[in-house]
C-alpha cells in the first residue's frame, strides 16, 4: 500500500508538471554544470535559447525521471526517497523548460517546425494527470513523452542544430520551477 501510494505521488508530481502556467519569464543567465550547445554561426538568440531550454528539459527528464522509472528506483521509494523528491522537482522543472522552449521556438524561424511535436510533449505531460487520476498510468505513457521529445530533437537536428542534454543540479531544479 505504501509503495503504491509513493509511486502514485511521484507520478502525480510528473503529471502536475503538465499543468503549470504557460506564462513565464525567460532567463538565460543560468549556469549549468555540463552545458554544451552546438550551434551554427547563424544561430539566432531565440534558437540558442530554445537549444538551452530543450537541453535542460532533456537532461532533467532522462536523468531524474525516465532513467529512475526504467531502473525501478522509483518503484522502491522507501529505499530511494531522494530519487522520488528529485523526480517531483524535475517534473515541474521540465514543464517550465518546455514552455520556455515553445516560446523560443515560435520566435525562431529555424525552430518553428518543432513547435507541433513540442506542443504534443507538453500535452502528453498534461495527459499524464488524467491517466494517473484514473489509475491507468503505464510506462508507455511516459514513453510517449520521451518519443515526442526525441521527435523535437530530430527536427532540430535536421535544421542544423543539436540539442545536447544538460543535467541540471538539484538546486537548479528547485530554482527553475518558478
Amino acid at each position: 500500500m505504501i509503495r503504491a501510494l509513493t509511486i502514485f505521488s511521484c507520478i502525480a508530481a510528473l503529471a502536475l508538471a503538465g499543468c503549470g502556467s504557460s506564462s513565464s519569464s525567460s532567463s538565460t543567465s543560468r549556469t549549468t554544470t555540463h552545458r554544451t550547445v552546438t550551434r551554427s554561426a547563424s544561430t539566432s538568440v531565440p534558437t540558442a535559447k530554445f537549444l538551452l531550454h530543450m537541453g535542460l528539459a532533456f537532461g532533467a527528464f532522462h536523468h531524474f525521471i525516465y532513467g529512475p522509472v526504467r531502473s525501478g528506483a522509483i518503484m522502491h521509494p522507501l529505499s530511494h526517497p531522494m530519487t522520488v523528491v528529485q523526480a517531483g522537482l524535475a517534473a515541474l522543472f521540465i514543464s517550465h523548460e518546455l514552455n520556455l522552449a515553445a516560446q523560443d521556438a515560435q520566435s525562431s524561424r529555424a525552430m518553428r517546425p518543432v513547435t507541433a511535436p513540442l506542443t504534443a510533449a507538453v500535452g502528453r505531460l498534461r495527459a499524464l494527470k488524467s491517466s494517473i487520476t484514473s489509475g491507468s498510468f503505464s510506462l508507455s505513457d511516459l514513453q510517449g513523452v520521451a518519443t515526442d521529445m526525441n521527435r523535437v530533437a530530430a527536427l532540430a537536428r535536421s535544421a542544423g542544430h543539436t540539442i545536447t542534454q544538460t543535467v541540471p543540479s538539484p538546486s537548479q531544479l528547485a530554482a527553475g520551477v518558478g
